[in-house]
């Protein structure tokens, strides 16, 4: 039971109790089918753990346990389509700056990741946490998507296990935009062992458009039980995250059977 739920069950308890009270304090009034409906819906909130639903006097009946399931499940859905907006609010953006030519600079491919990797890790180390960071890191991977499929000799391997987060931030911007199943088991061992929240979201998008290429029947159990780990193992805080990783699951459950 959520918070909220939680204090309205006591609210509503005591205000009902509290006008059944008055109902009986004054000298002429009696006991009388109004006090008892007012009593019965005090122990309304206690009661939805127990009984399907609650018949007070006069005929009116609560469906309290199924109004609450059914409550619960509207607040899931709601959760469920926020999510799936703000995610495809998130890669329309990466795609906009990523279809831009780039110009200007006068750099190579690699010399321009090398910037971008290290402009990732500064940004980290010198602005806090917050939307103009995040814009920021957002626009560096968006170029790191354009750029690192022109590298002819990126290392894939070598980013993904390297101790800077701005080089395997490259990595998983080169399989989200140019996806190979061979470096699946490696870019799964990263995404579930990464430390930062901003990169660890686009290392599972990166699975999921590797997994889209080769297809999900050809995921190892080993690698399904990676995931799974992974999301247990998230913050409660990591509701993209976790969203994400659910949904990935479902396709590869479904598609094992």
């Amino acid at each position: 039971m959520g918070t909220h739920k939680r204090l309205t069950a006591p609210v509503i308890s005591i205000g009902a109790l509290g006008l059944a009270a008055l109902h009986v304090v004054e000298p002429d009034v009696r006991i009388d089918g109004a006090t008892l409906a007012l009593a019965a819906i005090a122990v309304v909130p206690w009661l939805g753990a127990l009984f399907e639903s609650i018949e007070l006097p006069g005929g009116a009946k609560f469906q309290y346990r199924r109004l609450e399931e059914r409550l619960e499940a509207a607040e899931q859905q709601a959760e469920s389509v926020r999510l799936a907006v703000d995610d495809a609010s998130r890669q329309a953006r990466v795609a906009l700056v990523a279809s831009g030519d780039g110009s200007g600079r006068g750099e190579g491919a690699a010399e321009a990741i090398g910037r971008l990797r290290d402009e990732f890790t500064d940004l980290r180390r010198t602005l806090p946490s917050g939307p103009t960071r995040t814009y920021r890191q957002q626009q560096i991977f968006a170029e790191l998507t354009r750029l690192t499929p022109q590298s002819a000799d990126f290392d894939v391997v070598g980013a993904l296990g390297s101790a800077n987060g701005g080089a395997r931030l490259s990595a998983y911007a080169r399989l989200y935009a140019y996806p190979e199943g061979e470096y699946l088991p490696a870019l799964v061992e990263a995404a579930t062992e990464e430390p930062l929240a901003f990169a660890q979201f686009w290392a599972l998008r990166a699975v999921g458009a590797v997994i889209d290429t080769i297809g999900p029947d050809s995921v190892r159990l080993s690698t399904v039980r990676q995931l799974r780990s992974c999301l247990a193992g998230l913050p409660q805080t990591a509701t993209d995250r976790a969203h994400m990783l659910r949904v990935l699951l479902g396709r590869l459950e479904e598609a094992t059977g």
